[in-house]
C-alpha cells in the first residue's frame, strides 16, 4: 500500500478556505503552494525536493 505522506498546511482550515487567501484544496495544492509551512512533525523527509530546494537557493 501507498503511504499518506501529504501534511496539511497550518494555514489550510476547511475545503475552499485558506488564510492566506489561496484556493485552499487538501490534496495537493498546499503541497506547492509558496506559502506553504507543514502544520505537524515531517514523518517522511522528501529528499528530492529537498535537494531541489537547496539547488534553487545556489543558484
Amino acid at each position: 500500500m501507498a503511504k499518506y505522506r501529504e501534511i496539511p498546511c497550518k494555514y489550510y482550515v476547511a475545503l475552499g478556505v485558506c488564510t492566506k487567501g489561496r484556493e485552499a484544496e487538501h490534496k495537493k495544492y498546499c503541497q506547492h503552494c509558496g506559502k506553504y509551512c507543514p502544520r505537524a512533525k515531517v514523518r517522511c523527509i522528501n529528499r528530492k525536493k529537498q535537494y531541489n530546494e537547496k539547488m534553487r537557493g545556489n543558484l
